[in-house]
Formats: C-alpha cells, sequence, structure tokens
C-alpha cells in the first residue's frame, strides 16, 4: 500500500477524531466575542478576509495594534512512534481558533517520520469584534469587499514569525525542501505568503477556505522557487465568509499571472467555511505525494 493510500486509510478509520460529523467541525459564522471579549472555539471564526483587490499602501486596517514581540507556545506533535524527524507540517489555524483547535489532524495523519507543528496566534484586538481581543494572525476591519482593508503590518509580521519556525527546522536538520506549510482561512492567508516569499523552495503549501493576500506585492516579492510549488487551495461553494470565489481568483492569480504550475484547487459542493472528511482526505494524498 502506498503511503497516500495508508493515509487515506487511516484518515477514514480515524474520522471520528477529528469531529467533522455530521456537520464539518470549523464552521464559521460572523463573530460572536464571549463574556471575556473571546470567541468560542465553537464560533472560532477562521476567517480569511484579504480580498483580491489592490490596497493602497496606507491599507492597513483601521484601530490596528502592533503584533506582539513573542507568540505562545506552538502545539509540537512528534512523529509516530518516536521516530526521527525527517520531514515538519505546519499549519495555522483560523481566527478565534487555537492550535489545539487542529492538532487532531496529526493523529489521523501519521506520517512516518513526519513531525506536525500547529502554532497559536497571538492574542489582539480585532476591529470587526468592537476591538475586543482574540486570536488572530492580523487585524480584520469589515467583511464587506467594498470595506474590507489589508492589516499590511501584521500580515507580514506573522509572514516572518511562521518563516522563523521553518527556519528553525532547517537549522535543526530538515530540508527545506520536506517542509509543508499550510492553514485554514486567515492561517491559510499566512501560511500562502510565508510559501510564496520563503528563500528556499519548500515541499508544499496547503490554504483551506482562504485567499492570497497583499496581490499588489506579488509576483516581485515571490520567490523563484515558488513557481514550481506544489500548491493545494481548498473552497466549499457556500462559504458565506470568505465566498467561493475567491479561492477560484486566487488559483486563476497563482496560475495565470505568476505562473505557477502545481496549483490544485479542489471545490466542495454545498460546503460553508468549513473542513469537511473528503477535504481532509484529499488533504492527506496531497502531503504524503509531496513528501513521497
Amino acid at each position: 500500500m502506498s503511503l497516500a493510500a495508508r493515509a487515506v486509510y487511516r484518515l477514514a478509520s480515524r474520522v471520528s477524531t477529528l469531529n467533522l460529523r455530521p456537520k464539518p467541525a470549523r464552521h464559521a459564522s460572523r463573530p460572536t466575542p464571549s463574556a471575556g471579549g473571546h470567541a468560542t472555539r465553537r464560533r472560532a471564526l477562521g476567517l480569511a478576509l484579504t480580498p483580491l483587490i489592490i490596497a493602497s499602501s496606507s491599507s492597513a486596517a483601521s484601530g490596528s495594534n502592533a503584533m506582539p514581540e513573542t507568540y505562545p507556545r506552538p502545539i509540537v506533535v512528534p512523529p509516530p512512534e518516536g521516530g526521527a524527524t525527517t520531514a515538519v507540517c505546519i499549519f495555522l489555524h483560523g481566527l478565534g481558533d487555537t492550535g489545539h483547535g487542529w492538532a487532531d489532524v496529526a493523529s489521523s495523519m501519521p506520517f512516518e517520520g513526519v513531525k506536525w507543528i500547529f502554532p497559536t496566534a497571538p492574542t489582539i484586538p480585532i476591529t470587526l469584534n468592537g476591538g475586543m481581543r482574540m486570536t488572530g494572525w492580523y487585524d480584520i476591519n469589515d467583511l464587506s469587499i467594498d470595506n474590507i482593508k489589508d492589516d499590511r503590518a501584521q500580515t507580514l509580521a506573522s509572514t516572518e514569525y511562521v518563516q522563523g519556525l521553518i527556519k528553525a527546522e532547517i537549522d535543526g536538520g530538515v530540508a527545506a525542501d520536506r517542509i509543508v506549510v499550510g492553514g485554514f482561512s486567515q492561517g491559510g492567508v499566512i501560511a500562502l505568503q510565508t510559501a510564496l516569499r520563503f528563500p528556499e523552495r519548500l515541499a508544499g503549501a496547503v490554504g483551506m477556505s482562504t485567499s492570497l493576500a497583499l496581490r499588489e506585492d506579488f509576483p516581485d516579492a515571490m520567490s523563484p522557487h515558488a513557481k514550481d510549488l506544489p500548491v493545494f487551495l481548498a473552497h466549499g461553494t457556500a462559504d458565506m465568509v470568505l465566498q467561493y470565489q475567491y479561492g477560484v481568483m486566487s488559483s486563476e492569480l497563482m496560475t495565470d499571472t505568476l505562473g505557477m504550475t502545481k496549483v490544485d484547487f479542489q471545490t466542495y459542493q454545498g460546503m460553508g467555511h468549513s473542513a469537511c472528511q473528503e477535504e481532509l482526505q484529499q488533504l492527506a494524498k496531497f502531503i504524503a505525494n509531496v513528501l513521497n
């Protein structure tokens, strides 16, 4: 049985641990703060709210705050059975969530030699959430396409942070082309920025229910190694938070405008701003293939 086939079999047999039945677990709606000002785990947005609109150079979201100097300690899941680390998957959560929210994925994709890292975003004021604090990779000012503004400073700060995680793994002996970076929604925004800008070729990038932000920076900011970077993009047609068209536009931008040759865009009929079993099965295949 191939690595990809084993991964899908494990995922199907252990999908109950992912809380994906009968509806996708990571469903999103408009932010609802709890008494302490944080979105609850069940209502975590995971928003990828940077539309494919060229913003002005002064387009940081109103009320944006400087990104904290430190980030919470990531959740690290070592390779199964205590094996040596030969590859790394870094996966970023969405707005209002934490690394714990996606850590079950590692137990359902126990690839030999693969260490999983699930970072947690800092807790920052979110303009869309009335300025109350919640975990976020960058600030968001609005859901409206017409009014939304890129928070350039925090987007780039989070990108630099994730690139630092990658560099630490490389310094520890893992080759760059054995590292996958991905994320859901807002986490996917940062994952794509990280992968396209990283100076070395990575194994692959994953963007689930997300978009390519800061599009005015590309292709100038894109590493030459990104041209043949394998990318898995996935989006539901019923996404009412980050509409499906943004996934289509991101895919077309990467392939037609940036000339990227290995972008795989998957569509999930009727899926909202969520993740589903079929999507995670295809994610497992993608990771197995790029690390094979």
